[in-house]
């Protein structure tokens, strides 16, 4: 069986081998993990169709790890609703409007559909997922370092939701710097955006509210992350008042917590000193940790932007994030999100058998636990989430940060 070109270059080798590990077919030696797939291909025909699911998932989640996040009015179900209509508004557009798989076709070019699945109940329309291929041109360094560019093949995946009214739109960053990925991917996003609201007639929904569901995870995994170092200072509180009390009494001043209140300056001292000085507890996992906030990025009422990076590691290091704390409390919004989430990781093999992997991205924290880097940034047309210093993030990843947020955004966790 031929398997094309830009999907041999596209499917990651150690993906394959686990893959062929888990079917129970010859998965390691040699010869390649290519020719040891197309000897299982060819020796049992029934394991065609488990590879085409496996391509299905690994185009679906797999190298896509930067996703597009669009919600869309009740009156796009007009169209999105109804399985007629679906296939209708397909077929007007030329396109197929039948369920098909042409992942492993040699024939398909850059601009195809090459894989549509509508799942329904009772003609409502409860998914419909899409594939295109796409070219892209990279530059590469030729080993001599000499800077080439290369055209290699991209595959976006495109997943709808009607009755739960969002879409996600997910392309392959060639990056993990998303400030090198942000002319391109918006590029990307903007051509998928048109083409699915000319096929279907979406009414998008301005997502910017959306800023306070990035809100709500920062408040939510800082506030479980100081909790402990919070009550030792709250515990203390009586104390640290009365001792300011009698300080700004020794120096004449009228008033301890006007026109600043210096009890609590001094108090959020003490707290992130006490962080600072136990940083492996502090992001350390625990069974009601979701996940750790590494950066935030929000404007406060002037319009004046506030970073909380550092040169260190996180905003448990930005004296801006102590500093604004109560104006960020106030406005309740964050235009972007940096956040690494607790996982339970269920592939526990030596790392060193997948080097296409990022080894820090599978770094365990005890009790088979997987460490996933995000970013969250915020549009008036969409959400984007990045996962970070990974070239793979799989299904299990994606799904589980994907529900978290849905979570957060729908209220389930507040």
């Amino acid at each position: 069986m031929e398997i094309p070109k830009g999907l041999a270059d596209y499917l990651y080798q150690y993906r394959i081998r686990d893959f062929l590990k888990k079917n129970g077919k010859t998965h390691s030696g040699k010869p390649s993990a290519y020719e040891r797939l197309n000897n299982a291909l060819m020796e049992d025909n029934t394991f065609i169709d488990t590879f085409k699911d496996f391509v299905v998932e690994e185009i679906n989640y797999g190298r896509n790890r930067q996703i597009f996040i669009c919600n869309f009015a009740v009156e796009s179900l007009s169209v999105l609703g109804s399985y007629r209509s679906v296939q209708s508004n397909l077929a007007a557009r030329s396109l197929p409007f039948e369920n098909f798989n042409d992942l492993m076709s040699v024939d398909s070019k850059a601009g195809d559909m090459v894989y549509l699945n509508v799942e329904q109940l009772d003609d409502q329309v409860k998914k419909i997922s899409m594939a295109f291929i796409r070219e892209a041109s990279v530059e590469v360094d030729d080993g001599e370092g000499m800077i080439t560019t290369k055209i290699i093949t991209d595959y976006d995946w495109i997943d709808i939701f009607p009755q739960k009214r969002y879409l996600l739109i997910k392309t392959r960053p060639h990056s993990n710097n998303y400030i090198v990925n942000e002319a391109q991917s918006k590029q990307d996003f903007e051509y998928y955006w048109e083409l699915l609201k000319n096929i279907f007639k979406i009414v998008y929904i301005n997502m910017s509210e959306t800023k306070n569901t990035l809100y709500r995870i920062f408040k939510v995994l800082t506030d479980k992350a100081e909790a402990p170092y919070s009550k030792k200072v709250l515990d203390n509180l009586s104390v640290i008042e009365h001792t300011i009390k009698e300080l700004s009494s020794t120096v004449e001043l009228k008033s301890s917590k006007y026109p600043v209140d210096i009890p609590i300056r001094v108090a959020r001292l003490f707290e992130r000193s006490l962080i600072l000085s136990d940083l492996i507890n502090y992001k350390a996992y625990d069974k009601d940790k979701l996940g750790i906030v590494d950066k935030i990025d929000f404007s406060d009422q002037s319009g004046a932007k506030v970073v909380a990076l550092s040169a260190e590691d996180g905003i448990e290091y930005a004296d801006i994030y102590f500093d604004t704390r109560e104006t960020l409390d106030e406005l309740m919004k964050l235009n972007k999100l940096w956040v690494t989430w607790f996982l339970h990781d269920s592939n526990e093999d030596d790392t060193s058998s997948h080097p296409e992997e990022n080894v820090e991205s599978r770094e365990q924290d005890g009790g088979g636990m997987k460490k996933v880097e995000t970013r969250f940034e915020v549009y008036d047309n969409r959400v984007v989430l990045q996962f970070l210093e990974i070239q793979c993030a799989p299904k299990e990843v994606q799904e589980h940060v994907l529900s978290v947020f849905r979570k957060f955004e729908e209220g389930e966790i507040s």
